[in-house]
């Protein structure tokens, strides 16, 4: 029958999401089915799930999922019928069934990760059986040899890979030999068709199965007398049907697992493979990367433009407010939820961002965003701390202006006007790893070397982390909170390479941040 010929037994305990194949889509699910094995109903299969992923349809019973459950593979459907039910007959789908069972979609000869003979690629099995005969860096078919053996089989050939050139060869060793190319002479893999360096057609080498004649006919098997019984019918008892088989026409009609099977079969004819598929793969990639980023900064580009619109409606909003707000005594409790909504938005009329429509020329458009940058650093981000990574200012910048945000390259124009409408001033300074930062002078180069020498002296050696805890909290009357293990370790080193500090390696790394490291004040320095 057809569930036993075109089935495979699967364990329904698991979730489905973990069954499927890495390019495989879980397109639909519906419970309350039943299964007919031709036109009788299956004694086994009649309380369970059906899903319908991109590539096979799954049954998972409800009272046994471990000895009940199955999966067909969606290759094998020839055709579809659907009946829509009367009086007390359910709907049904129809799955009309053909073609021969292969032996890679068993569980014996599940796909295993295997190296590419080309590129050297290491390719995972989690994917189809079709997508597995290809390698996912450079497109090659996969070798013959690089399949399980199976037992009591002879010599096995790849379909793609060509035969010998003479008809009277019992050993078709020329199969295995490299393909020259006749424009540059470069040695392809003999399951290309094209060359891998310059993409030129390669001379063909006539298939086994056109040297040797095959039968005319052959004996029907005894399964395929009755084309009736080659079939599947999915009873649903408490509807789902018409989106099940949505799901199963969109699946059929897309035939991913064909389109794969073509590649495979036609060894590279897309001219994706080899040296030159790499290439390209890598190309392709960095274009991605590229085409993103750009549709990212167009995106704030956009909305810096709708910037403008904002802050004038916010106005407009205020102004009919507060003319409202007048005439009553109590304000409305509509218009303290839109004052909220402007202000979470950043869009109060009393912090309304700067945006280049309120200036004339550029420079006096940074110099006000450098006004507001200050009130920012002053009032929120610095209040608490002397120093700041200037990723960690251009988050909450924009966050504080709500829809009028600032790129990076005009953020990076602002930054040096900066001093001028600080105080005290803060200023930018670049570490070695090249993080930049803001700062106040108690934490300049010169003034933080100072500093952490007397710290030292005063209590002896330290590592990164307990400099990092314990420095701030020793300066009087200092209200600010410690820095960051990461950062103190950039200063420190800093004042290293001065020659303010020096070194201990004591070789245990028991502090993560800090290791073993134990930091002393450098008394050679005058010397």
């Amino acid at each position: 029958m057809a569930l036993k010929r075109f089935s495979q037994p699967i364990d329904g305990t698991i979730p489905i999401q973990a069954l499927l194949y890495d390019d495989e889509d879980l397109l639909g699910s519906q419970d309350n089915v039943g299964i007919y094995d031709g036109q009788q109903k299956s004694s086994r299969h009649q309380s369970g799930t059906v899903h319908i992923s991109s590539h096979r349809l799954f049954y998972t019973d409800g009272l046994k999922p471990e000895s009940c459950s199955f999966s067909i593979d969606l290759s094998h459907v020839s055709r579809t019928d659907y009946y829509a039910g009367l009086f007390t007959s359910s709907p049904k789908v129809t799955l009309y069934l053909a073609g021969e069972v292969s032996s890679e979609s068993t569980d014996e000869h599940a796909p295993s990760i295997w190296e590419c003979q080309v590129c050297g690629n290491r390719n995972s099995p989690g994917f189809s059986p079709s997508a597995a005969r290809i390698c996912g860096l450079c497109g090659v078919p996969r070798d013959a040899s690089d399949y399980p053996e199976q037992g009591g089989s002879a010599t096995h050939l790849s379909s793609s890979l060509p035969a010998s050139g003479f008809a009277g060869s019992s050993v078709p060793r020329s199969s295995k030999d490299p393909i020259p190319c006749p424009a540059c002479t470069f040695l392809n893999h003999p399951s290309l068709r094209t060359c891998e360096l310059c993409e030129t057609d390669l001379p063909r080498r006539p298939s086994r199965r056109e040297l040797q004649s095959a039968p005319v006919s052959r004996p029907h098997s005894p399964d395929n007398d009755e084309e009736g019984d080659m079939l599947i019918k999915v009873s649903f008892r408490k509807g789902g049907d018409k989106a099940i088989y949505g799901a199963l026409k969109t699946s059929l009609n897309g035939k991913v697992w064909e389109s794969k099977a073509a590649t495979a079969d036609r060894g590279g004819v897309n001219r994706s493979v080899g040296i030159s598929g790499i290439l390209r793969t890598v190309e392709n990639s960095v274009q991605e990367r590229e085409t993103s980023m750009h549709d990212a900064l167009q995106d704030l580009e956009a909305l810096m433009v709708k910037a403008k619109d904002m802050v004038h409606l916010a106005a407009e909003l205020n102004d009919k407010l507060t003319a409202a707000a007048s005439s009553t005594n109590d304000e409305p409790e509509e218009a303290t939820f839109i004052r909220s909504s402007l202000t979470q938005l950043g869009l109060h009329i009393d912090n309304a961002p700067v945006t280049q429509d309120m200036t004339k020329d550029e420079r006096r458009w940074h110099e006000e965003l450098a006004r507001e940058l200050a009130k920012v650093l002053q009032a929120g981000l610095m209040r608490d701390k002397g120093i700041v990574a200037l990723d960690e200012v251009w988050g909450g910048w924009n966050r504080a202006r709500g829809v009028a945000l600032i790129p990076p390259a005009t953020f990076l124009q602002v930054i040096p006007l900066l001093p001028q409408y600080t105080t005290p001033q803060v200023s930018t300074r670049k570490f070695a790893s090249g993080l930049t930062v803001l700062h106040t002078p108690p934490y300049s180069a010169s003034a933080f070397s100072a500093r952490l020498a007397g710290f030292l002296v005063m209590h002896g050696s330290r590592t990164t982390l307990e400099i990092a805890l314990e420095m701030e909290l020793d300066m009087e009357g200092s209200n600010e909170a410690g820095m960051s293990v990461s950062l103190c370790k950039e200063m420190v080193e800093d004042c290293e390479r001065e020659g303010g500090v020096c070194r201990d390696d004591v070789g245990q790394c028991a502090i993560v941040c800090g290791g073993g490291v134990r930091w002393w004040p450098n008394l050679f320095i005058d010397g």
